[in-house]
C-alpha cells in the first residue's frame, strides 16, 4: 500500500443541510480532513454550514456568495485541498445520497492506485427517478463513443476520489463544465489523459423530501453542450488515439471479453487467437441486449456503427487477418484483390452477428425465422431429442441461433465447450439475456480425462455436446493436425475429434447463417461413430479433419463475409518458434 498519499474530503452543497452534519460527523470519525463549499446556498443552509466551520477539528468552510455552480465549488475545494498538501480529495454530496459505508474502500483504492480516479458506481433502488434513470443511460452512450471505450461504466456518480493535480490540470489547461455538466467532462478529459478509472460499486437513494438542485431545461441544455464539446474533442484526438494503436494513453481497470470482441494489438507478435486480448463487451452486450428490446435491431446497428468503427480503425491485427482471408478467397472465386472497403463490410457483418446472437437469446428468434434443410419443421427432425450428439460448429455465421432456439425446450440440455477465457464472461451474459435457457457452458482448455467423463454422462442423458472444431486451444498447439483450407495447410484441433471418439455418438456438422430477413442452417453428419485406430490415430483425425475442413471451405467460399476468425488461420506452432 502506499502510504505517501494525503486524502481529504470535499463536499460542495447549494441548499443541502438537512443531513450535512451527520456527513461531516461520519467523515471526522474516519480522521479525514474536511472542505465544505457553500455554493451560495439560502439562509438556513448558510448558517449550518457556518455552524460546521471549525479549522482547528479538521473542518473548513468557505462560503461564495453567489451560486457558481458545482464544478466550481469542487475545483475551489481542490485548489484549498492542494494548497493545504493533499494529492488526493474525495468529492461527497452533501444531500445523504451515497452509502458512505464504501467510504473505506474508495480509500484502500486509492492507496493501491494513486495515479488513478477511484469513483462509485451507483446501485439504485426503486427510488430513482424514471426520468433520471432514462438519462443516465443516454450519457452512458455518449460517453462510450467519446472515449471509444466501455472503461467508464459510470460518469455521473458524485462519489469520487480525485487526484488532485491532474484534475487541477485539466481545470486549469481545458475547463469543465460548471453545473450537472461537470462530474462527466473532468471524468472524461482526464480518462483522455492517461488517468485509469476505477470502479467501486455503491447503493445510491434519493432521499425523501431531497432538493433537487437539477434544473431541466437549463441542464439538458447544458449537458447536450458537454457531449458536443467531448464529441468533437474525441474527434481532434483521433489521429493520434490510432496512432498509439487504440489507446487515449488510459489504463482500463478490467476487460470483458465476449462474443461482440475483435483481437487486440496490444501484443501483436502473439499469433494464437486465445492470446490475443480481446477488448471488453460484457457490459456492451448487456447495454445492446436492453437497446434490442426497446428499439430493436436498427436502434442496435445506430449504436453498434461507431463501436465497429473504432475497432476497424484500431485494430490492426485484426485488419491485417482479414485482408489475408479476402484475399484467398478472391484468388479462389477469381475476384478483384479485396479492398479496405470489402474488409469493413467483413468487420460490419461481425457486428451484425453480434446482435443476432443477443436477438437470439433474447428470445427474439423464433423456429419460423430459420429455413430448414428438407423442409424439417423443428431442428429435431434431424435428431431424436432423447438421442445425444456430438455437434462441430465453427466461427462462421451464427450459430447461436441453433443452440437458443433448441435451448428453449424445457425437456431438453444442451452443452457448449467453451474456451476457459471467455466461458465465465459469456456465462454472464447469458444469465443476463436468457435465464431460462437450457445450455450449460463448459469451461475447457484442453480435451482430458475429467472433461471426457463429465460428457460422457451428459451423453447418457441423450444431450447434445457442441463444440467449435476450427481452433486450437491454447498449451494444444502440438496437439492439432494440418488440412487444407483455402489453398494452404491449416491446424485444426485434435481435441474434438478425440473427445467424439470418447463419447461414441454420431457427429454433425453444423452451421447457420443470415441471408436478408432470414437464416439458413446446414446439417450434415460426419460420422456415425468416430473411430480412431491406435496405431494410427493421428492419422485417422487427420482424415477427420480434412472432411470437415473440405465441408467448411465450401461454405466460407460462397459466404466469405460470414468467416469471424480475426487472427492468422494458417499460423502453426513451427511459425511461432521462428
Amino acid at each position: 500500500m502506499n502510504n505517501a498519499i494525503k486524502i481529504c474530503a470535499v463536499v460542495p452543497t447549494h441548499n443541502h443541510h438537512r443531513v450535512l452534519a451527520d456527513v461531516v460527523k461520519y467523515l471526522r470519525e474516519h480522521d479525514l480532513p474536511i472542505f465544505i463549499i457553500d455554493d451560495g446556498s439560502d439562509g438556513e443552509t448558510r448558517d449550518v454550514v457556518a455552524a460546521l466551520h471549525d479549522p482547528e477539528n479538521g473542518v473548513t468552510c468557505w462560503r461564495l456568495d453567489e451560486n457558481g455552480g458545482k464544478g466550481i465549488a469542487v475545483m475551489i475545494g481542490m485548489t484549498m485541498a492542494n494548497r493545504a498538501g493533499f494529492t488526493h480529495a474525495i468529492q461527497i454530496d452533501a444531500d445523504g445520497q451515497h452509502d458512505l459505508d464504501r467510504l473505506n474502500d474508495m480509500i484502500d483504492a486509492a492507496h493501491q492506485n494513486p495515479d488513478a480516479l477511484v469513483t462509485g458506481l451507483p446501485i439504485y433502488d426503486d427510488s430513482i427517478p424514471t426520468g433520471r434513470k432514462i438519462g443516465r443511460w443516454v450519457t452512458h452512450v455518449w460517453v462510450w463513443i467519446e472515449t471509444l471505450s466501455l472503461h467508464i461504466r459510470d460518469s455521473m456518480c458524485g462519489f469520487r476520489v480525485y487526484p488532485i493535480t491532474q484534475s487541477l490540470g485539466v481545470w486549469r489547461d481545458e475547463g469543465a463544465g460548471h453545473k450537472m455538466d461537470f462530474d462527466t467532462e473532468l471524468m472524461v478529459r482526464l480518462y483522455w489523459r492517461g488517468v485509469p478509472i476505477i470502479h467501486i460499486p455503491t447503493k445510491v437513494t434519493y432521499p425523501d423530501g431531497n432538493i433537487s438542485n437539477f434544473r431541466l431545461w437549463d441542464d439538458n441544455v447544458l449537458i447536450s453542450w458537454m457531449h458536443t464539446r467531448l464529441f468533437f474533442g474525441m474527434l481532434a484526438r483521433l489521429p493520434g488515439f490510432a496512432l498509439r494503436g487504440g489507446r487515449f494513453g488510459a489504463k482500463p481497470s478490467s476487460s470483458s471479453p465476449s462474443p461482440l470482441s475483435f483481437a487486440r494489438d496490444a501484443n501483436p507478435n502473439a499469433r494464437h487467437w486465445a492470446e490475443i486480448d480481446e477488448r471488453g463487451i460484457y457490459w456492451g452486450m448487456r447495454f445492446l441486449g436492453m437497446v434490442y428490446r426497446l428499439g430493436g435491431r436498427r436502434l442496435c446497428m445506430i449504436f453498434m456503427f461507431p463501436i465497429i468503427t473504432y475497432f476497424f480503425i484500431t485494430g490492426r491485427s485484426a485488419r491485417d487477418a482479414s485482408q489475408d482471408f479476402l484475399t484467398r478467397i478472391a484468388k479462389i472465386n477469381n475476384s478483384p484483390k479485396p479492398t479496405w472497403r470489402d474488409s469493413f463490410r467483413h468487420f460490419m457483418n461481425f457486428g451484425e452477428s453480434a446482435l443476432d446472437k443477443i436477438a437470439a437469446w433474447c428470445g427474439e428468434m423464433k423456429i419460423d425465422d430459420l429455413d430448414l434443410p428438407d423442409r424439417a419443421d423443428s431442428l429435431f427432425s434431424y435428431i431424436p431429442r432423447d438421442k445425444a450428439a456430438v455437434l462441430f460448429v465453427s466461427h462462421f455465421g451464427n450459430v447461436e441461433l441453433v443452440r437458443a432456439i433448441a435451448s428453449r425446450d424445457r425437456n431438453f440440455r444442451i452443452n457448449v465447450l467453451l474456451h476457459q477465457k471467455n466461458a465465465a464472461r459469456f456465462g454472464r451474459v447469458l444469465q443476463k439475456l436468457a435465464p431460462e435457457s437450457q445450455v450449460d457452458l463448459i469451461e475447457v482448455t484442453d480435451i482430458g480425462p475429467d472433461t471426457a467423463i463429465l460428457l460422457r454422462e451428459k451423453v447418457e442423458r441423450g444431450e447434445w455436446i457442441v463444440i467449435a472444431a476450427d481452433r486450437v486451444a491454447i498449451g494444444a498447439r502440438d496437439k492439432s493436425v494440418l488440412a487444407p483450407f483455402l489453398g494452404e495447410p491449416a491446424p485444426f484441433p485434435q481435441g474434438p475429434f478425440i473427445l467424439a471418439y470418447l463419447l461414441q455418438c454420431p457427429v454433425y456438422m453444423v452451421a447457420a447463417w443470415r441471408t436478408g430477413k432470414r437464416f439458413e442452417i446446414v446439417w450434415n453428419k460426419l460420422a456415425d461413430q468416430i473411430i480412431l485406430p491406435r496405431k494410427d490415430r493421428v492419422g485417422k483425425i487427420t482424415e477427420y479433419a480434412g472432411q470437415y475442413a473440405s465441408w467448411l471451405e465450401k461454405l466460407v467460399v460462397t459466404k466469405p463475409l460470414q468467416w469471424f476468425n480475426f487472427y492468422d488461420f494458417w499460423a502453426t506452432k513451427k511459425d511461432d518458434n521462428e
